[in-house]
């Protein structure tokens, strides 16, 4: 008999234990995802800065002639 209950309470932590493993490896998968869109956000900010760049220094050389 306290062996049965002993064994449950085993199931019921490992239970418990893959259910935190389980979300924490979501988690990660999120945060991965997170850091990706705000790498490409970064990316595409840099992206329009340099194509208004250029846009403003093609109008000041246009502007000179």
């Amino acid at each position: 008999m306290f062996l049965d209950q002993e064994l449950k309470s085993i199931q019921e932590h490992k239970n418990r234990l893959a259910i935190c493993c389980d979300l924490r490896r979501r988690l990660v998968q999120i945060e991965v995802q997170g850091i990706g869109y705000g790498v490409r956000r970064t990316l595409s900010n840099l992206t329009l800065g340099l194509v208004a760049a250029e846009h403003i220094i093609s109008f000041f050389r246009r502007s000179r002639s």
